[in-house]
């Protein structure tokens, strides 16, 4: 094996250690200090706009943390995740190859320990894709479809919606369309 390949491997491993599934596993015994991040993530492309490989991150917004990258593999992702308690933000998304985020358009919520927290239904509009010469245009949008998915996390994860209460933390939606940022 060549000495460039066995510098890469270790670089692909630390960038599939970034990404996180967006589901875990059904138990009712969480960690001290830790709670349930739930929220549907649906990307909508207008005028026939290819679906990239997508995805975004959220990041702690007090202390020293690494953010954590969730995949959106489909056009709608239900994302059943553990995170420490704290207050977060939905941050740098990207599209494809192109990261088109940046720190400037934080949507904050909240998880609070020991609960199901719902942040409600984010909405990715992709305008613009494949815009001549620049980066795509796309928009968030935050929606309460609450009485829809928590009846279906409870389903598919029942050990967890029998031990833990469930509360709504809605992200702030106050995101203005990104014209090429």
């Amino acid at each position: 094996m060549s000495l460039r390949k066995l510098w890469l491997l270790p670089l692909v491993m630390l960038l599939a250690s970034c990404a996180t599934a967006p589901v875990m596993k059904d138990t009712a015994a969480l960690p001290p200090g830790i709670g349930i991040m739930v929220a549907n993530v649906f990307v909508w492309s207008v005028g026939g706009v290819a679906y990239p490989p997508v995805s975004i991150k959220v990041d702690k917004l007090h202390g020293f943390s690494s953010a954590t990258t969730l995949n959106l593999p489909q056009r709608s992702n239900l994302i059943v995740i553990e995170l420490p308690a704290g207050d977060y933000s939905w941050t740098d998304l990207e599209l494809g190859s192109v990261a088109g985020g940046s720190t400037s358009y934080r949507m904050p919520f909240t998880i609070e320990p020991g609960k199901i927290n719902y942040v409600g239904d984010l909405l990715l509009t992709l305008n613009s894709f494949h815009k001549p010469g620049g980066m795509p245009t796309f928009g968030f949008r935050v929606g309460d479809q609450s009485q829809r998915w928590l009846p279906v996390v409870a389903s598919r994860y029942p050990l967890l919606a029998h031990a833990y209460p469930t509360v709504i933390h809605l992200t702030e939606d106050h995101m203005v369309p990104n014209q090429n940022r």
